[in-house]
């Protein structure tokens, strides 16, 4: 197995996160306070997509960060006559289903994309056996221990649902090209920012499903490999997490006006990425994206 001292990376993990949770609350602020201008699906799905990402990211340097320090182990360990160890437990899980199927929502943007995930989440808090804070000395450390039956069915749920994401976002992106081919390449200017957000959280989910792929089938061959590979989850779960706000602010001139202002958006280095908006874009909601095209 390998191994890797995790305290090194929450502290450059840290203000990456710190910077990025700010950005995106600020995001989420000027698409409600400007919501008639950014009242298309592509938008209403950030916003439903921002619940898993911040929530996430929140929750797992609460809960995670204490396991790799002995002087907070204690914390930990009271956490176990508390529903907090299983609440927790229910959120990572609820929050992969919600990210992975964030590529499948077509209709009723927050019906589908909320519901789901929250019954999982509701099973595994309610029904399952509630998961522990204990010390595992094949480990040499603290972690959350959950009875086998459970961590079998999760991680093959989380892997049917992040490789049923995955497929399905692959044809959504290969009907989408097959399209763009058969128009002019400036008429594209209107979809780039759409294009290349979801482009870059369809890799990241891409890189989630071999995870979960890899996960599913080490929980029924080999836990202690299963068991290492799960403590570099971070690796895969905070790129889609934290990059929604950043492609944004890369790819929409009139998002990045909007939340960083006039001064901050004309600085050298925003001058290097996309600066134009189309007329079409700035002055009708549904002309920068059809709800139908950016459901991918």
């Amino acid at each position: 197995t390998f191994h890797m001292d995790r305290p090194q990376i929450y502290f450059s993990l840290l203000p990456l996160s710190f910077t990025t949770l700010i950005l995106y609350l600020k995001v989420l602020f000027v698409l409600w306070k400007r919501r008639n201008s950014y009242n298309t699906l592509f938008y209403k799905l950030i916003r439903t997509q921002a619940i898993f990402d911040i929530s996430y990211v929140i929750v797992f340097f609460v809960f995670e960060i204490p396991q790799d320090w002995p002087q907070l182990q204690g914390h930990l360990q009271n956490l176990n006559n508390t529903p907090l160890v299983q609440l927790m437990y229910a959120h990572s899980y609820t929050c992969v289903v919600g990210q992975s199927i964030n590529h499948l929502s077509m209709v009723k943007v927050m019906a589908i994309h909320l519901t789901p995930p929250l019954l999982f989440g509701l099973f595994i808090f309610y029904w399952e056996i509630p998961s522990l804070f204990l010390f595992v000395p094949s480990l040499h450390r603290m972690t959350r221990v959950t009875e086998v039956f459970y961590v079998q069915i999760n991680s093959i749920t989380a892997m049917t649902t992040s490789i049923s994401g995955a497929l399905i976002s692959s044809c959504c992106y290969i009907l989408i090209f097959l399209t763009l081919r058969k128009r002019f390449r400036r008429s594209w200017n209107r979809e780039v920012s759409i294009l290349f957000t979801s482009f870059i959280l369809f890799l990241c989910l891409c890189a989630l499903t071999v995870y979960f792929l890899c996960n599913g089938l080490l929980s029924m061959i080999n836990w202690e490999w299963m068991s290492s590979l799960r403590m570099h989850y971070y690796a895969f779960s905070f790129p889609i997490s934290l990059l929604n706000p950043w492609c944004l602010l890369m790819t929409s001139p009139k998002i990045r006006q909007d939340v960083l202002g006039k001064c901050l958006s004309q600085t050298a280095v925003m001058r290097l990425l996309p600066a134009r908006v189309p007329p079409k874009a700035a002055n009708s909601p549904r002309g920068a994206s059809d709800g139908r095209r950016s459901s991918s």
